[in-house]
């Protein structure tokens, strides 16, 4: 963005407009708080914005193009759970009245009990606007939100913009589309390279180009001729000289740590269970895997507890990759609300956590079931379920790490076998670790200290080499790994406890990064 000094009259409609490029989203973002400039100051409400956000932010309301509702909730889930977690201490009876208006000044109240997945992307846009509409915002921004729509519908939403701006909410709009300045009181105009070149009256800018439509406007401001309309603009602007407040009382937002990470949650496992297909196939790897197991082996052998081991940090890295990821839209837009970090998290861990579980007791009933007549049953099911629920919840955040620190989903699963490579490769079955470097770098491995956990649970495997008896579980894989290992931990070694612990200060270290991570992707301060 170029230098300017704009000032935006309250209960107005905005319109901003130019071709693809030229800064609007720019200027839409350093408006409200999402993406702040580098230089300059913004006020609303005559407080400076950054200074005062954790105040302003709660009077803010901000739709961008991409949606922030989850297409796996009904409509009213959706607004129910934002009410939960962006009002303060709201009954049901208030919110059911708050969502019922929304819904009806937005002429979507029939849509109220549909799912967001059965919903047009007209009708998706109008659901994430009555989700901003639930507190009420002072000023509302919104981001090409007439591109999904048809014409007729276009027509209805911006006589509702109209409506609200008539009730005292000042709307700013990024558009391309030109008939859309018909329903709004003030348009700018940005030419390419961050320059405005017309702010005011939306019905007399054709005037101001000499032109007929606003089509022939984009002409006049892309490419060379741009430079004739940016001098003008510069030379011809009024200076806003209102007196503002620089040092504005500082004020805070109220928030409920333990109420936001309840909601978080209950909505999250609604997320879950309303995605019945997915989290039917989210269930189903684990009895797949043990049914295999139980296919190919006839006795417990080394290789069952590291298929075992593996399996549970699969489950738990795979059930987290995409689940931050693929909302990253509505995280952003809740945390510059009020949504705190480590409720977030927590509320991901909390319902990972019970699919874990899950996964883990179908797969040691099979394995139990299975093994139950051999000559070495599973020596603790009770003892090999709680080990492999720890392992794959542990595991969790390790796929909560790489969904938040990528962008896209697609990369997040590409990423996910490179990290578990190397979760077999040192678990100390496929190679004998054959000096302390590699040594060291398996100490950094779930795969590691589970698969030894799993290998004290269970005592005694049958020997993988002829003779094939019953040999001490513990003894075998000691073999397998460098001897420095006993003269690094030394009587710790070889401890279901130090397995314990192990794992735990990984899981510790990983929910640090994790919170740092999302930490970062705050644009403001919070």
């Amino acid at each position: 963005l170029r230098s300017m000094d704009l000032s935006v009259p309250s209960s107005s409609l905005l319109a901003i407009m130019g071709p693809s490029g030229c800064g609007k989203s720019t200027l839409l973002k350093a408006l409200n708080g999402h993406t702040p400039s580098t230089k300059g100051k913004v006020f609303l409400f005559n407080q400076e914005l950054l200074s005062n956000y954790d105040y302003l932010k709660t009077q803010i309301g901000y739709v961008p193009q991409d949606d922030i509702i989850h297409k796996e909730l009904s409509v009213y889930q959706s607004l129910y759970y934002a009410a939960k977690l962006r009002l303060d201490n709201p009954n049901d009876e208030i919110i059911e009245k708050k969502i019922n208006d929304v819904l009806n000044d937005l002429g979507v109240s029939k849509l109220k009990n549909n799912l967001i997945s059965a919903i047009s992307g007209g009708e998706r846009k109008r659901v994430s606007i009555a989700v901003e509409l639930l507190t009420e915002p002072l000023i509302l921004f919104l981001d090409e939100p007439t591109s999904p729509l048809d014409p007729q519908t276009i027509e209805d939403f911006l006589n509702i913009l109209k409506v609200l701006s008539e009730k005292g909410t000042t709307v700013i709009m990024v558009t391309h589309k030109p008939e859309d300045l018909e329903y709004m009181d003030d348009v700018i105009f940005m030419a390419e390279g961050g320059n405005i070149v017309y702010y005011g009256d939306s019905r007399s800018y054709k005037k101001y180009f000499n032109v007929k439509t606003a089509v022939a406007v984009f002409s006049q401001i892309s490419g060379e001729s741009s430079s004739f309309w940016i001098r003008k603009f510069n030379d011809n602007k009024v200076h806003n000289n209102e007196v503002l407040d620089n040092h504005p009382k500082k004020l805070k937002s109220s928030r409920n740590l333990f109420s936001q990470f309840y909601w978080l949650t209950i909505r999250y496992l609604k997320i879950k269970t309303n995605d019945k297909i997915n989290s039917i196939v989210m269930l189903l790897q684990a009895p797949i895997i043990a049914i295999l197991i139980c296919v190919i082996f006839d006795e417990i052998t080394p290789a069952v507890n590291f298929i075992t081991a593996v399996s549970a940090i699969w489950f738990g890295a795979n059930n987290a990759a995409r689940e931050i990821v693929s909302e990253n839209a509505i995280y952003k837009r809740e945390r510059m609300f009020n949504l705190e970090i480590f409720p977030y998290i927590f509320s991901k861990i909390t319902v990972l956590s019970f699919f874990a579980i899950l996964q883990s007791l179908f797969f040691i009933i099979i394995l139990v079931i299975k093994f139950e007549s051999s000559e070495l049953p599973i020596n603790n099911p009770v003892a090999m379920f709680l080990w492999m629920s720890f392992l794959s919840i542990i595991s969790t955040f390790l796929g909560l790490l790489l969904s938040a620190y990528f962008k896209t989903t697609e990369k997040v699963m590409t990423i996910v076998p490179i990290v578990l490579i190397p979760q077999i490769m040192l678990a100390g079955l496929v190679t004998k670790l054959t000096n302390e470097f590699v040594e060291i770098i398996s100490y950094f491995t779930f795969s590691r200290w589970g698969n030894e956990g799993f290998n004290i649970i269970q005592k005694e495997i049958m020997s993988p080499i002829p003779p094939e008896i019953p040999t001490p579980s513990i003894t075998y894989l000691e073999n397998q790994f460098h001897t420095s290992y006993k003269d690094i931990f030394g009587t710790m070694s070889s401890t279901i406890q130090l397995d314990f612990i192990a794992i735990l200060l990984m899981g510790t270290v990983l929910i640090f990064l994790i919170y740092k991570t999302l930490k970062q992707k705050d644009s403001v301060s919070l």
